[in-house]
């Protein structure tokens, strides 16, 4: 038998020794590649003999595609396929659940114009709904993109499909959920199931800017896998390197539930904190006089000596991203002093500069030369660069042409030719482009002819930032009790957040100026008893998304005999509400950063409509800036 890989580049040994009977193709690529492996079988393996057993193992998971281009080739009965599923859901952590796909799909949907990521996000929702035995059903759905909508319709084939295979008995067990669910109000409003689904488009912006939480940071500059984070740090007692190892999301660790979704700034406080309480705990062995408090301390010693690791390693990994993000500075501080990053470092003017055009304060002229200034001053990885260069095409919608040509002469002289495909990709995906000035001797510029499509949707990032509040003005600013979910990032609220928050809530729409009052009445309503508020849902009705391009769909997914139940529906009383199964599902295909998915918990669990309800956040893929670029080069 010969088994060969195939992964884009065709080798002549192959095929080159057809003394064998068996050979068998494993294929980790496009359809282009099975398109010329079939041609090259067809032309150099086929005309000699037809004793040969020939197998192709796929793993692009679009079979109907691959059978069809096998036939077409005229190899139908010459060969067999098969498919190897190499994206098993994983459950990163409690509420999180991903394909893990490279880059979260994004290369496959930008460059690759496939479907694959989109097949295999609905194929998951599918298996989801059956290992909850069909106790998952979709009452609602929040759809934005070509991509979200095309992702639904997949999905219901495939659900139809489910059904149509599945005996009496499943299919009763489905009926009988139904007429549960839909037996009353309360039961319904227990029992509900939200969906919402966005492309990546909908906000490219978020995914590219430097994470600010604690594991957004750790994936930025550490970068996981799985959720394991794994590098080498020195001994001091052996001065060699060892692997250092972490699985956030572990179920023993007690410390990463308190520390994930925090802004990296305030993790010291809480590590020391905890660090102080177990060496309490410790300490306590001095003063036992009898013979049942020892008993005591010794079966809880186990799990303070397991609760000191878990402090210990969370405390290795922050100091070693406290020492990266300081790096070239002679300051050795330690995480657990508390020690702010100094102003002046690469980190920080990053981050500044990212807030400087997102703020749209820089005219045009200004917003290059920082860039380049920036540039020259630190040269960092292009990624970093790029990542500049996008976010000022959307704000700005395009870069001037003079401005355009210039920074990027620059770019490539620094960075060397080798990058002119990636300025070629990023101008036909509409990432990065330039735009003429408008005079009266020319017709309309480039920008206001320019056609958006899936990848990136903002069309009028200003109008679309002032209208959902993505760069709330916060009076005295609390980073551990955050007021909006601007904390995981820049000072910036992720669109896909708002659009999420805005279903249950509108009250960001009003916050302009000062987010001080409402949450003085947000927390009140935390330290007193539920208010008896109503559970109201909004929907997208009446909010104006004309600034994002894209389809948009929302529908109430109930049978026509049972609509009569909604028509004159007054929601009931959240203290009305008991045992509470409400779900929200949040898919992003093209997947979703660290921080991201933190400013979404936060949202939805500072609303008392939502608070209660299960989060299961299922994507492609968990990200972060440098996958959005690297996808492309």
């Amino acid at each position: 038998m010969a088994i060969a890989p195939i992964t884009g580049t065709i080798k002549r040994r192959v095929i080159t020794d057809i003394s064998v009977g068996i050979f068998v193709f494993l294929f980790d690529g496009s359809i282009q590649v099975l398109d010329v492996v079939s041609l090259l079988i067809k032309s150099k393996l086929l005309p000699y003999t037809k004793n040969h057993t020939i197998s192709f193992i796929l793993t692009n998971h679009l079979m109907k595609t691959n059978e069809l281009i096998v036939e077409n080739l005229g190899l139908k009965g010459d060969l067999e396929l098969f498919e190897w599923n190499t994206s098993i859901p994983l459950i990163i952590e409690d509420d999180l659940i991903s394909l893990n796909l490279k880059y979260g799909g994004l290369k496959e949907l930008f460059l690759n114009d496939s479907i694959e990521p989109i097949q295999l996000l609905a194929d998951s929702l599918l298996n989801l709904i059956i290992k909850s035995d069909y106790k998952i059903r979709i009452t609602n759905t929040f759809l934005k993109g070509s991509f979200s909508i095309k992702f639904w319709k997949i999905f219901n084939n495939l659900y139809d499909r489910h059904l149509n295979s599945l005996d009496p008995i499943h299919k009763k067990l489905i009926n009988d959920q139904d007429e549960t669910l839909f037996l009353d109000q309360y039961s319904f409003f227990n029992r509900n199931i939200d969906f919402v689904c966005f492309d990546r488009g909908v906000d490219l912006i978020s995914c590219l800017l430097t994470q600010l939480t604690y594991t957004g940071l750790t994936d930025d500059i550490i970068g996981t896998d799985m959720g394991i984070v794994n590098f080498p740090i020195l001994n001091p007692e052996t001065n060699e390197l060892e692997e250092f190892k972490l699985s956030l999301g572990d179920s023993n660790d007690f410390i990463y539930p308190l520390i994930k979704n925090l802004n990296f700034s305030m993790v010291g406080s809480i590590l020391n904190s905890k660090a102080k309480e177990i060496q309490k705990e410790f300490d306590k062995r001095n003063s036992l006089n009898d013979i049942d408090s020892m008993k005591k301390f010794v079966g809880e010693l186990n799990l303070l000596k397991d609760n000191q690791r878990w402090v210990q390693k969370h405390t290795t990994l922050a100091e070693f991203i406290l020492q990266s993000v300081k790096k070239g500075e002679d300051d050795d501080s330690s995480i657990m002093n508390e020690i702010d990053i100094p102003s002046y470092n690469y980190f920080n003017q990053f981050i500044e500069l990212q807030q400087d055009i997102l703020s749209d304060n820089l005219d045009n002229k200004k917003n290059c030369n920082l860039i380049l200034e920036f540039m020259y001053k630190f040269e960092p990885k292009i990624q970093d660069i790029i990542k500049l260069l996008i976010l000022t095409t959307i704000v700005k919608k395009g870069i001037r042409e003079f401005e355009y040509d210039y920074m990027k002469s620059e770019i490539l002289n620094l960075y060397g030719l080798k990058y002119l495909k990636l300025f070629i990709r990023l101008k036909e995906l509409k990432l990065v482009y330039n735009k003429e000035t408008t005079s009266f001797l020319s017709g309309p510029s480039i920008i206001e002819e320019q056609s958006f499509d899936s990848i990136q949707l903002i069309n009028d990032f200003r109008s679309i930032s002032n209208y959902l509040n993505l760069m709330p003005i916060v009076d005295q600013q609390d980073l551990n009790n955050p007021k909006d979910a601007d904390f995981g990032l820049p000072g910036f609220v992720p669109i896909i957040t708002r659009l999420i928050e805005a279903i249950y809530d509108r009250d960001f729409l009003s916050a302009t100026t000062s987010l001080t009052t409402t949450t003085t009445t947000s927390s009140s309503s935390h330290t007193n008893h539920r208010p008896k508020t109503r559970l109201r849902k909004y929907g997208w009705d009446n909010l104006d998304l004309s600034n994002l391009n894209g389809e948009v769909k929302q529908d109430f997914l109930i049978t026509e005999n049972k609509k009569k139940l909604f028509d004159s529906i007054i929601p009931p009383k959240l203290s009305n509400l008991t045992n509470r199964k409400d779900v929200i599902i949040v898919s992003v295909i093209g997947g979703l950063t660290y921080s991201e998915i933190s400013t979404i918990r936060f949202i939805l669990q500072k609303n008392e409509v939502t608070k209660d309800k299960q989060l299961i956040i299922l994507t492609t893929g968990v990200i972060k800036s440098d996958d959005v670029i690297n996808c492309l080069i």
